[in-house]
């Protein structure tokens, strides 16, 4: 998508924004044979308890945080919500005074793979030769020690690990650096993690109870999808769940 990732989500906004409740962090979910309420916080004024009530949910919360949330599911798909571990990763953004990269070294776009903590510099695949600052992925670690030293560091001291150590294979880190931004998913508290870590064996005994139509309730987004962590999952099992859950309702 031109622009970034996030004008998908950005696009969405756009045709039903009118239809979106922002600041909504939800604490409850109870159905019952007429339908589903959800009870939520207003994050912006805390201790104001607020419920929406509806035929049908499609909960698309990640699954870290709702195995943290009632909700009156059976036992199958409960074990389901609790049995999937979540990705550690961390992505480090640094700002240049210029895109030394294209000027000194010839570098458009791609991707430069190291065994360093960072694990990968990624280059702007856009703006070729434009000159003036640039941007790049300084790191982008995903699971394993290198990820969960990161994680456990502070923003402004990932920044400085990843221009030290992309130093080693761009000298002119140090000089051109201006400013960095680091994010680290375990870290962020809406999703406590990157992506559903299915293993087969989880996949076998959890998936199908994960997935299916629980009274009043489905599940969708990566982690109910055979390409986690990715939009695409994300989108395709959201199709999914409503054209289950629309037959559902057209039976009954």
């Amino acid at each position: 998508p031109v622009g970034g990732m996030d004008m998908i989500g950005k696009a969405f906004a756009r045709e039903v924004g009118d239809l979106i409740r922002y600041n909504a962090k939800v604490i409850e979910v109870e159905q019952n044979e007429r339908g589903v309420t959800v009870a939520y916080e207003d994050a912006r004024s805390s201790g104001a308890i607020h419920r929406a009530a509806a035929d049908w949910c499609v909960c698309t919360i990640p699954l870290t945080i709702l195995s943290q949330i009632p909700m009156n599911v059976g036992a199958p798909m409960r074990r389901a919500i609790e049995a999937v571990p979540y990705v550690s990763s961390v992505k480090v953004g640094l700002q240049f005074k210029r895109r030394f990269w294209e000027e000194d070294e010839a570098i458009y776009g791609g991707i430069s793979y190291t065994d360093l903590p960072i694990r990968q510099i990624s280059y702007p695949s856009t703006g070729y030769n434009r000159g003036g600052k640039g941007v790049l992925l300084g790191a982008y670690t995903w699971n394993g020690p290198n990820s969960y030293e990161l994680t456990a560091m502070p923003p402004a001291e990932r920044v400085k690990q990843a221009v030290r150590f992309g130093s080693q294979i761009h000298p002119q880190y140090e000089q051109e650096f201006e400013t960095g931004i680091s994010v680290a998913w375990h870290r962020v508290p809406f999703t406590l993690g990157c992506a559903g870590d299915w293993s087969e064996e989880a996949r076998k005994e959890h998936y199908d109870d994960l997935c299916g139509i629980d009274g009043r309730i489905v599940l969708a987004g990566e982690h109910a999808s055979y390409i986690p962590a990715w939009q695409e999952g994300a989108i395709l099992s959201a199709l999914d769940a409503i054209s289950r859950l629309h037959k559902r309702v057209v039976a009954a």
